[in-house]
């Protein structure tokens, strides 16, 4: 009885030690409270930030229309039982500029039958993105940059869903519009959104490098499908109502005769610029030559073939310069590309004698890089304008909390807006790969090569680097001809 009752007594002193650690130590860790964020801005007072530091403890964002409470029950009561259960339908690019039958004429029929596809094919594409970033770790898809991306993909998929269905010539014309406000509006950020976030992701050891390529490389892929869909349709509403009733054009009027050596010079003036702005006004530059089938005209998107030129011929000229400086020479390298074609694709070949590439292969194909060279780019992307303080649904129409104008933290709410609605100079993506072209030489982002080989081979090529250390580099970027792979399923990359 005397042991029962030592070991009785004995418990309960051990429980109230433990009573007394566990309270010192809530008391002392601060779990239940808002953190001293004071340490972490030493300009302003915790007074002055602590109506924006309230909002990050929340379990959903605040005042978003999408993530909230009900999230849960409308995923899976509207995407999962209804959109996740219809697959994509893949075209064919003549397919698609034929207005989906063998016949080229074109009439209010097919008009309203393309505006239906383009609803009902978005919607079900855009709501399979969604449950894939579903499946990511929380951590990742929790990230402010993929929250953004997440954020976007409901909306259009809600925008798409709700969207009546198409009857009259009436009907699209509405619909055309509501088309050009999704390309341009801050969807169109969701580019640099991607990036963003998978730096971010790989500084902080979030999710491995592979995969995280693998997810990027499909969203991009998956992207490119929609745009091409949704520009097909605005080009052939745009012809019918302009009085073109037949489409004489393979591939549609958004693919274009684009003449090879026209745009590797438009690529060297801009990639010429660039090292001007570097570097400054009247420094030597390299000798550009250009050899092979130097008549060569082929169909493609002219905005993609200008990308993949001016990003793969900047890498040349930024590595030709720094070894001209470095080196002390004359005058810098010369750089030449050759141009080779045949009836199934086309190849540029960009040589330089710029040293070679410092770089192993994993890190010029990843958009995650090492965790230096990731904190680098991360860095310069907060720079670009129209992205340093700017959340998908920001908005400046006065329905957000009342602020003064001058509060570096004004924009706030949660509203859709289009790029006519923001401040001047604020938003420069509206076309988010040229705005990454044509970005300043400040702003070495470090993913140029990456996205280049995922639209390289999206559209049936690839993108190879042979490098010969303390000599020179040869880039070999091969386009499939569009023209030869016209009855391909080429969207189907959803």
């Amino acid at each position: 009885m005397y042991r029962v009752q030592r070991r009785a007594t004995s418990k309960l002193k051990i429980s109230s030690a433990c009573r007394r650690k566990s309270q010192s130590q809530s008391k002392s860790s601060h779990i239940s409270q808002i953190p001293e964020f004071s340490k972490y801005s030493p300009t302003k007072s915790i007074s002055e930030l602590a109506p924006y530091v309230s909002p990050t403890l929340c379990a959903y964002p605040l005042r978003s229309k999408y993530v909230n409470q009900q999230h849960y029950y409308q995923n899976q009561n509207i995407l999962e039982k209804h959109y996740l259960t219809k697959k994509p339908h893949p075209v064919s690019l003549s397919q698609l500029a034929q207005y989906f039958d063998d016949s080229t004429a074109l009439t209010k029929q097919k008009i309203v039958n393309s505006g239906n596809f383009v609803k009902q094919e978005l919607v079900t594409r855009i709501a399979h993105k969604i449950h894939m970033l579903q499946m990511l770790p929380f951590d990742v898809v929790n990230n402010f940059h993929f929250c953004q991306v997440y954020e976007s993909y409901y909306n259009i998929f809600e925008r798409f869903r709700r969207y009546p269905a198409i009857r009259t010539l009436e009907d699209n014309e509405k619909f055309a519009e509501f088309l050009h406000t999704i390309l341009s509006d801050f969807n169109s950020l969701n580019l640099p959104h991607l990036i963003m976030g998978a730096l971010e992701c790989r500084i902080l050891d979030l999710y491995p490098p592979e995969k995280m390529d693998q997810v990027i490389s499909s969203l991009l892929r998956a992207r490119i499908s929609r745009r091409l869909i949704v520009e097909e349709h605005l080009s052939i509403t745009s012809n019918y109502h302009s009085g073109k009733k037949e489409n004489t054009l393979v591939l549609g009027d958004i693919f274009q005769e684009c003449s090879a050596k026209e745009f590797l010079l438009g690529a060297k003036n801009m990639c010429e610029r660039f090292i001007q702005d570097m570097y400054f006004q009247g420094i030597k530059l390299p000798t550009f030559n250009i050899d092979g089938n130097t008549d060569l005209k082929f169909y493609f998107l002219p905005l993609h073939l200008k990308y993949l030129l001016g990003e793969v011929l900047r890498n040349s000229y930024e590595a030709t310069m720094l070894e001209y400086i470095r080196l002390g020479l004359q005058e810098p390298e010369p750089i030449t590309v050759t141009i080779v074609s045949n009836e199934r694709s086309f190849i540029f070949r960009i040589s330089d004698r710029a040293g070679g590439i410092p770089h192993d292969e994993k890190t010029i194909w990843s958009f995650g890089k090492s965790k230096e060279l990731a904190r680098q780019s991360l860095s310069n992307f907060h720079k670009l304008p129209g992205l340093q303080t700017v959340s998908l649904y920001d908005s400046v129409n006065g329905r957000g909390p009342t602020r003064s104008v001058d509060h570096p933290y004004k924009y706030t709410s949660l509203e859709p807006i289009n790029a006519s609605n923001l401040p001047s100079g604020l938003h420069k993506f509206e076309k988010p790969l040229l705005g990454l072209l044509e970005r300043s030489s400040r702003y070495k982002l470090g993913i140029g090569l990456a996205m280049c080989k995922v639209y390289a081979e999206y559209w049936n090529g690839n993108l190879t680097v042979h490098s010969i250390p303390g000599y020179g580099t040869d880039t070999i970027l091969k386009l499939g001809n569009l023209m030869y792979h016209t009855d391909r399923l080429q969207l189907d990359k959803v």
